[in-house]
Formats: structure tokens, C-alpha cells, sequence
């Protein structure tokens, strides 16, 4: 069964786009109102509406981002992060920690290499990460031991 992971935020950052969006449109439309009696108020009310509409193109990316393309994936048999680059797996054989803190969750691998688990925000769905790869981690290196073991020793062991 594979359990995934996305983060929240997705209706707060689709909500600020669209406010911020409203708001360089009414800054536009008092710069054309205002056009006539003063140019340099049009000017200012103009770069106005233009940094708000960047302000919002961005939170709706975010939005876009946390909705369709950021999420961690356990399965059976690895980690499976998803990001701009695709996806990427670690087996869970691979890895040896999941770092958890105030702004980030992290997967190390045996190398000493870290990866920024974007699906996962804030440390408590951090911590239910952590503990949900243990947990298949533990279970998988228990499948592998069962397998490794010889044909009499299974039986011995399923007798007790």
C-alpha cells in the first residue's frame, strides 16, 4: 500500500493569489482613472499594480506547486520524493535517518547525502513521516531477513 504525503497551504496560497490579483487589478484601474489629472499618481498606482500582480502570479504558483507536484510517496519498498525534477527513490536500505525540524523534514541516505522532503511541511506531519519510514523500514528489513534465512530455518521459525 503506498501512503503519501502532501503539504497543506494549498487554499491559503490560492486565496492570497487571488486577493492579490483583485487588488492589482483595482490599483489599474485607479491608475487609469487617475491618468488624466495627475501622471505621476497613474505612474505610482501603475508600479503598484505591477508588483502586486508578481505577488500573485507567485502565490498561485505556490498553490499550483503544493496541489499537483510536491508530495513524498512510501510504498513497499522505498521513499519516493516528487519535485519540479521528476521523481526520485531511496530505498529504504539506502537510507540511515529522517531529520526532522521547525522548518524542514530531510531523508539522509548511507552516503551522508540529504534531500529536502518538500512534501512534508511543519514538524508534525514531519514526525508522522519519520515514523511512518521506520516503521516500513523495520518491516522491510524483517521481509529480507525471512527471505535470507534457509528453508529449515524458516519452518523453525513459523513453528516457534
Amino acid at each position: 500500500m503506498t501512503e503519501r504525503f502532501q503539504p497543506g497551504g494549498v487554499t491559503h496560497a490560492l486565496v492570497s493569489g487571488l486577493v492579490e490579483l483583485a487588488l492589482a487589478s483595482a490599483l489599474l484601474a485607479g491608475s487609469l482613472a487617475t491618468a488624466d489629472q495627475s501622471p505621476q499618481a497613474a505612474t505610482s498606482l501603475s508600479a503598484a499594480s505591477l508588483l502586486w500582480a508578481v505577488l500573485a502570479v507567485a502565490s498561485l504558483a505556490v498553490a499550483w506547486l503544493r496541489a499537483r507536484v510536491l508530495a513524498a510517496e512510501l510504498d513497499d519498498e522505498a521513499v519516493v520524493l516528487h519535485g519540479l525534477g521528476g521523481a526520485r527513490r531511496f530505498p529504504y536500505a539506502e537510507l540511515s535517518a529522517v531529520e526532522v525540524s521547525a522548518r524542514r523534514t530531510r531523508v539522509v541516505a548511507r552516503d551522508g547525502t540529504t534531500r529536502v522532503v518538500r512534501g512534508v511541511r511543519g514538524p508534525a506531519q514531519g514526525n508522522r513521516f519519520r515514523a511512518r519510514v521506520l516503521a516500513r523500514a523495520k518491516a522491510a528489513v524483517a521481509a529480507a531477513e525471512v527471505d535470507t534465512l534457509p528453508v529449515d530455518q524458516r519452518e523453525r521459525n513459523r513453528d516457534g
